[in-house]
């Protein structure tokens, strides 16, 4: 049974989070400039001015208790973790993994992404996730151990190839964050919020060309303090005499899964992040120090 937060407990930490997040929101001029910007830029005339700035003081609030939450998972007993964390279409991700290929699950920065596939490692068996090395030493042992705390594998992003082969080769589940964006050379150009961002593609990839099923799996935090994570049905992976087109098409639905899951809760999502970076440098120009 899930164990969602006193209400007390809960009510404090909201408002404390409130407090700090719109004190950060009013110091931190660059990152609330990139945060106003990406809104302007991915909404545009959907959203009034005073809806975006609603959002946007929201975002740095909803990322003030996510860091609490990393040292949460640090600290707070295994069993406690495991009942916080709540899911919906498990049956996605046992019928992806039926298949015997193992599964790519693509998720990304919203709600709290390292909450809840520790959850599910801890409720289902283990997973590999896909990650890059902090430079820091104490930053890269913290997140290591964060990340490997239930039993799950991390992967280091920056030679992860042959050890994401290895792994859905044994049929487990490898865990990769699309979301930001990419150099030119490593991904491939797809519409989010209706602008090209480049994304990785490599569960495409995968998808195209050694069968592996693709399930998209997002977190959200709920209004009790659990943790939510939905796994969506496995990608199809229609295949044509154009594997460049295929793989697009794939990388495209990818994107949209999570622009609609972005659009549901806006402000868990990390608007933090030059996102279009690489398309549109303009965007992020002038930024005030």
């Amino acid at each position: 049974m899930t164990a969602p937060l006193p209400p007390r407990r809960r009510r404090f930490g909201h408002r404390l989070a409130a407090f700090l997040g719109d004190l950060w929101y009013r110091l931190d001029r660059r990152h609330r400039e990139v945060v106003r910007r990406n809104l302007e830029f991915a909404y545009g005339p959907e959203l009034t001015p005073r809806e975006r700035e609603r959002i946007a003081r929201a975002v740095f609030a909803n990322f003030l208790r996510f860091a609490w939450e990393l040292a949460e998972l640090l600290l707070l007993p295994l069993s406690l973790i495991k009942r916080r964390v709540v899911f919906l279409g498990v049956e996605n991700m046992e019928a992806a993994l039926a298949r015997g290929k193992g599964v790519i699950s693509i998720a990304a920065h919203a709600g709290n992404w390292e909450y809840t596939v520790l959850g599910y490692g801890l409720q289902f068996g283990a997973v590999a996730v896909v990650a890059r090395e902090l430079a820091h030493p104490l930053a890269h042992r913290l997140a290591r151990r964060l990340r490997e705390r239930g039993g799950n594998w991390m992967v280091n992003k920056q030679r992860a190839l042959r050890d994401i082969l290895a792994h859905l080769q044994r049929n487990r589940i490898v865990g990769i964050v699309i979301d930001q964006n990419t150099s030119s050379k490593e991904g491939l150009l797809v519409d989010f919020f209706g602008r090209p961002a480049r994304t990785t593609p490599v569960a495409a990839l995968l998808a195209r060309h050694r069968e592996v099923p693709v399930v998209p799996s997002l977190s959200r935090r709920l209004a009790d303090g659990r943790h939510l994570l939905v796994f969506f049905p496995a990608i199809p992976m229609v295949k044509t005499d154009d594997p460049e087109a295929d793989i697009q098409r794939h990388l495209q639905e990818q994107n949209r899964i999570i622009e609609a899951w972005v659009r549901a809760e806006p402000s868990q999502w990390l608007w933090l992040h030059r996102r279009w970076k690489n398309q549109f440098p303009e965007l992020y120009e002038g930024e005030k120090k």
